[in-house]
């Protein structure tokens, strides 16, 4: 008799066990790549490849495995970066990333998380202590557990921006801060059309991204309801086109009804007076608090200072939508989208009722959670469910992802804690 494909049966199992099926496949694949790269640092370290008559371990796995040259590499880097080898005596060595190689062996992230992993420290300052290094790897790990990898990659360019300022001389830092990087060629048509490229520095940049989201979002026309049927460049273009125009009628840029820029910050006495190094921002490229006082100067500053307990403004009423000022107040809270793995920042977000409005009628920051489109539809329309714990959302995922439904919080907008430098 014929053995029957993996897949004959599945047509027969419920949605909610073909769930589970799934997500124990992937975990084999974790874990089976865990082995696999347990094996390759073994063979190079024994020089297997060579042994049997091959260039190196690449070209071993590369005919062997049947694999490209770059992938055989990239196996290689990735045991060399997360799993243990030995001395020549015999004495375990750690690997660098260990928190990552322990993490794949126990299938809680996959390849492509490693990779995102492996390539930040792979730029890291030797100047950066061990024990920072290990602490930040740990804070992309723990992302990793509940993010995709590019939410992983977003985060490790922010711990490059902050080891660039943690080790640059301060003539440096000076320097940078006097003459940013901004740079925009143009070339003029003879139609009197133009063509340009540039570049601007990270907080030039995000202050851009700012002004452009709300402008460049799809929608509906008034006249006929039709959809946007705009590029996204299309959209990105008419909404440049929106800001020039208006700074061309203004003598100062406007946004948001005649007011400049809403900055909204969260940052510790202590570290206001001792002009320290972390902040919370809704400007991620924005790292350093010097660079926070120059926007302030120029923006609408917006103090909310809160207890140790991170107790609740309360500003519901019996309207539906949340208040300026409770927008402020979530903006700080979830600095985002609020699911688990979600990079989007407060101004992708809408306030979500925990309990349905339709129940209570409660609009106050308590029932109240940012979420992203796409995560207010998934929190809507599958299993996921959202609750409040002292003062802060938590999520609870479906029981094919975790049969104990653990609740899980909001990793990706965490920003990495630095060490303290002597006075």
């Amino acid at each position: 008799m014929s053995e029957q494909s993996p897949g004959s049966r599945l047509w027969q199992v419920s949605d909610g066990d073909l769930a589970a099926i799934v997500v124990a496949c992937e975990e084999k694949l974790r874990t089976g790549y865990a082995e696999m790269l347990a094996a390759v640092g073994e063979s190079e370290q024994r020089g297997l490849g060579k042994s049997l008559g091959y260039k190196d371990t690449a070209a071993f796995l590369t005919d062997t495995l049947r694999i490209s040259t770059r992938e055989a590499k990239q196996r290689i880097d990735h045991a060399a970066a997360t799993m243990p080898s030995s001395s020549l005596t015999g004495v375990p060595q750690p690997p660098p990333q260990a928190a990552t190689g322990q993490a794949l062996t126990a299938g809680d992230i996959n390849v492509e998380h490693v990779q995102a992993i492996t390539a930040t420290f792979q730029a890291c300052p030797a100047g950066i202590p061990v024990e920072q290094r290990e602490a930040d790897e740990r804070i992309l790990v723990e992302l990793a557990r509940q993010a995709g990898p590019e939410a992983v990659r977003k985060a490790g360019r922010r711990l490059h921006a902050i080891w660039d300022q943690d080790t640059a001389p301060p003539a440096d830092k000076e320097r940078e801060q006097a003459h940013p990087l901004r740079r925009l060629d143009i070339t003029r048509r003879k139609d009197g059309s133009i063509r340009f490229s540039g570049e601007l520095d990270a907080e030039t940049a995000e202050e851009l991204d700012g002004l452009l989201g709300p402008l460049a979002k799809p929608h509906k026309n008034p006249a006929t309801g039709e959809h946007d049927t705009r590029t996204t460049a299309e959209r990105a273009g008419d909404a440049l086109a929106e800001i020039i125009a208006l700074a061309a009628r203004c003598d100062e840029l406007a946004t948001q009804g005649g007011e400049r820029a809403v900055m909204i910050v969260s940052v510790t006495l202590a570290e206001l007076e001792n002009r320290a190094r972390q902040a919370f921002l809704d400007v991620p490229g924005l790292s350093s608090v010097d660079g926070l006082r120059r926007l302030a100067c120029e923006s609408k500053v917006v103090p909310a200072i809160f207890g140790n307990n991170a107790a609740p403004l309360y500003v519901g009423d019996a309207s539906r939508f949340a208040t300026p000022a409770q927008r402020r107040y979530l903006a700080v809270r979830d600095r985002g989208c609020a699911y688990p793995g979600c990079t989007r920042g407060p101004k992708w977000t809408t306030p979500h009722h925990v309990v349905a409005w339709s129940v209570d009628k409660r609009t106050d920051v308590d029932n109240l959670v940012l979420l992203c489109a796409r995560h207010h539809r998934t929190v809507h329309h599958t299993a996921w469910e959202v609750r409040m714990n002292g003062h802060l959302p938590e999520f609870i995922p479906p029981p094919w992802i975790d049969r104990e439904r653990k609740p899980m919080r909001n990793l990706a907008h965490t920003t990495p804690p630095r060490y303290e430098q002597a006075a």
